[in-house]
């Protein structure tokens, strides 16, 4: 074999073998880590001697006895105890723990503390040193504060002894608990199983000197645990008084507080932000006017008006808007077949209309009707359908009118301050981390809030986006209005994969924190999206636009028998004016009010007149009325318009009454061997 030859041979085999390698380490850690689980150890005995000192501190000394079985590997055992407790509610109540000495065989054996979630292990023996085979007894000496119940009628010692979450079985469980000198037991409990099990596999034997030590009578296995509880006689034990009990509440719960002040921190700075440049301009008079505010073409009016009012003009509507006002103009003709719409500019334009409409508007398009234009023709004569599937062309000629508008008007007449608002959310985004990470507990954790934040935020943009398109499709469906019903459930199981971080951080968030947590990290969130559009605000020119447009509304959705006093005579309601002011209510909304307008006013002559001249709409299922018109338009052209133009996706205390369980109040915990 030549040397080209093997080294081609050796190139090609090299990710094979680095792969079988792989394979059989992991198959080689996977058997070792089972062997290991198989063999676990063994605690023949674990004994825990309770002191209840003046102070209210707690002297523990545990005695563990672990049993190393032939064929095991272990360098020692860890065991966990817990330290911060949290309410339902979410307050955090931290103990005192301090570790006095740790000795196997009678002899000091090293150790070293880690922080846990909620809690503190302790890890014994040396990585380098493996323990002998055969029984080790392990002492753990240390004291707790913060531990007693103090009830209305007793002070209490409820211990989870053995805690719950040994990972070996415990053949005896023992609890010795030494009240304060002169002292004697009121009531006495004890619970064994798993978390919130009450059983009763215990025996129990009380001491001349006011102790009272429990054993269990079978062995507890990995999950089980055993609890007692001691009640006795208030005043053997200062009790904290409500300062005191308050100041730890605070520096317990220092994220929440922290949270609570980041929100009005958050809400202060907003607030003055919107009051320095988010608040509109004085209204100026509304009086009813026969025309849109000069500049303005349908499209660019509706785009104003929803801009003016805090909401954003579909896109779909602007580019149907566009259309109807080309049609009419005289600049194509639109054809309706079922659910097909044919654009045609092919030579056929009623010239009449096109010279009556520059008289009254001038020749020169506008920018989305031009942009529509040179989109949908950019050979300056043809055909064009609109059917209901995806069309890449379509789509973009729905952006490209929509850019126009945007980049003609939105700086005119609105001011979005998104450099306030960024910082703003700056603020509450650190607010929400340096409450997440305090009442964690362990700086660390930001690198964790710092992650979810980038994460959850990348997936929560689509979400948004989906969302404003997906809300008012939604609200038709409750209405009734079928129409839209398919791409209305499409596009929600779209959303609904991108919606998973987002309600996964929710229940994380309520699951570690709690929900008064939750509640000031929602409220920051709501915070910030609320002043996302407070923040925005019309010019002083925008204003004018706004009111300008108000009155004009008035003067196209006025009914018949409210005829508005007019200082000067209202236009005659004819062919020319009722197409010329049809895009502008189609654009506001109001075409049907418009419609009911025209057949109100306009004399039978004038209606038929109407029918006869209108050669920019056609449809082959016959004439329609000029009111079906307009449904056929803001309707049928807007969901196949829909459809075209949206891309497929791919894809307690009590415990001695009677009332408590295992694993219930203070102490607790597990361990396990390592």
């Amino acid at each position: 074999m030549s040397r080209a030859l093997l080294h081609a041979v050796t190139r090609l085999l090299a990710p094979v073998i680095f792969a079988l390698v792989f394979l059989a380490h992991l198959f080689l850690v996977a058997a070792t880590a089972a062997a290991q689980q198989d063999d676990p150890g063994r605690i023949p005995r674990f004994a825990a001697d309770v002191v209840v000192e003046n102070d209210g501190d707690l002297l523990v000394t545990e005695t563990i006895d672990f049993l190393v079985t032939p064929g095991s590997v272990k360098h020692g055992i860890y065991r966990d105890f817990p330290t911060t407790y949290r309410s339902p509610l979410g307050f955090n109540e931290t103990v005192g723990f301090t570790v006095l000495d740790v000795t196997r065989d009678g002899r000091a054996e090293p150790y070293v503390t880690q922080s846990t979630w909620a809690g503190i292990r302790i890890r014994i023996g040396h990585p380098d040193v493996l323990v002998a085979e055969g029984l080790h007894r392990y002492v753990i000496v240390y004291r707790t504060s913060r531990q007693l119940f103090f009830n209305d009628a007793a002070d209490e010692v409820y211990w989870n002894v053995t805690g719950n979450d040994w990972a070996h079985p415990i053949d005896r469980a023992e609890a010795t608990i030494h009240l304060p000198p002169g002292t004697r037991p009121l009531k006495v409990a004890g619970y064994t199983g798993y978390t919130g099990e009450a059983g009763k596999d215990y025996i129990r034997q009380d001491g001349n000197d006011g102790s009272v030590t429990f054993a269990t009578t079978r062995t507890l296995q990995p999950g089980e645990g055993l609890t007692v509880a001691v009640s006795f006689p208030k005043g053997y034990v200062a009790e904290p008084d409500l300062e005191a009990r308050l100041l730890h509440g605070l520096a317990d719960n220092a994220g929440l507080v922290i949270g609570f002040v980041a929100l009005l921190v958050t809400l202060a700075y907003f607030y003055r932000r919107w009051r320095a440049v988010g608040r509109d301009p004085e209204p100026g008079v509304v009086f009813p006017r026969f025309e849109a505010p000069e500049g303005l073409s349908p499209a660019a009016t509706g785009y104003v008006w929803a801009r003016a009012n805090g909401t954003v003009m579909r896109r779909t509507l602007a580019f149907i808007v566009v259309l109807t006002s080309l049609a009419i103009r005289g600049r194509l003709v639109i054809e309706e077949d079922g659910k097909t719409f044919i654009l045609s500019r092919d030579g056929q334009q009623d010239g009449n209309r096109k010279s009556r409409w520059a008289r009254r508007a001038g020749d020169k398009l506008p920018s989305g009707e031009a942009a529509a234009m040179a989109a949908l023709f950019p050979q300056d004569s043809g055909r064009v359908e609109i059917k209901r599937k995806y069309d890449a062309a379509i789509s973009s000629a729905v952006g490209q009118v929509f850019d126009a508008l945007e980049g003609e008007h939105d700086k005119v007449y609105f001011r979005h301050n998104i450099a306030f608002w960024v910082i703003g959310l700056l603020i509450a985004l650190a607010g929400i981390a340096a409450a997440l990470t305090v009442q964690y507990g362990d700086p660390e954790f930001l690198v964790m809030v710092a992650f979810g934040a980038v994460f959850v935020g990348g997936f929560s943009v689509p979400v948004v986006f989906f969302a404003r398109h997906i809300g008012p499709l939604w609200l038709k469906l409750l209405r009734g209005d079928t129409g839209q019903l398919m791409s209305t459930l499409f596009m929600t199981l779209i959303i609904a994969p991108f919606s998973m971080p987002l309600f996964g951080s929710i229940y994380l968030i309520n699951d570690q924190f709690g929900p008064l947590m939750l509640l000031f990290v929602c409220a920051q969130v709501v915070t910030v999206g609320l002043f996302w559009s407070l923040l925005k605000a019309p010019t002083r020119l925008g204003q004018d636009m706004r009111d300008g447009i108000e009155g004009y509304l008035l003067y196209l959705t006025v009914a018949e028998a409210d005829r508005l006093n007019m200082l000067t005579a209202e236009p005659e309601m004819t062919v020319e004016q009722f197409e010329y002011h049809l895009p502008y209510a189609m654009a506001l909304g109001v075409e049907e009010a418009w419609t009911r307008r025209f057949t109100a006013s306009a004399d039978a002559a004038v209606r038929q007149a109407v029918e006869r001249s209108r050669s920019w709409y056609i449809s082959r299922d016959g004439s329609p009325g000029i009111a079906a018109v307009a449904g056929g338009l803001s309707g049928g052209l807007s969901r196949t318009l829909s459809s075209a133009a949206t891309r497929p996706s791919s894809s307690s205390s009590g415990g001695s009454s009677g009332g408590g369980s295992s694993g219930g109040g203070g102490g607790g915990g597990g361990g396990g061997s390592w």
